[in-house]
């Protein structure tokens, strides 16, 4: 498993397009190479989690290093887990951004995602985007 941040280049750039088109080929590659994982994009920033087999990850991750849309990866985690908490996820992706509100419920799923196949200490990044996600509902 594999957990990374980076910046997306162009800040001009069509947010939603952008998380689209990653998902939509990511979906495919992703079940293609037996790998699973979350998308969150945040003002600016990407961190996203992928989880399977250690050679899939290392090629996807070469993959991404080189794709432009991001720049300035760094890796958080890179660890073998016991067992997949977005078993059920090719690749899905939250953009938490003012104005967009996550039900109890997609909460509790990453949660439970977390706490169930990641490190002890990577309930300090849900808590990160929880806090950022209760932020913006605050503003919005």
């Amino acid at each position: 498993m594999i957990a990374y941040t980076s910046d997306i280049t162009d800040k001009d750039a069509d947010v939603q397009r952008t998380l689209s088109e990653i998902v939509r080929v990511g979906k495919y590659e992703n079940q293609r190479i037996a790998v699973t994982g979350v998308l969150f994009y945040v003002e600016g920033k990407f961190l996203q989690i992928i989880e399977g087999p250690r050679d899939s990850i290392k090629a996807l991750m070469d993959k991404i290093a080189k794709d432009p849309r991001h720049k300035n990866m760094n890796i958080l985690i890179d660890t073998k887990v016991d067992s997949r908490g977005f078993a059920s996820w090719s690749m899905e992706s939250f953009e938490l951004r003012a104005g967009k509100i996550f039900d109890f419920i997609t909460l509790k799923q990453l949660t439970e995602s977390f706490e169930k196949a990641l490190l002890p200490r990577s309930n300090m990044l849900l808590l990160y985007y929880r806090a950022l996600l209760e932020e913006k509902t605050l503003r919005a």
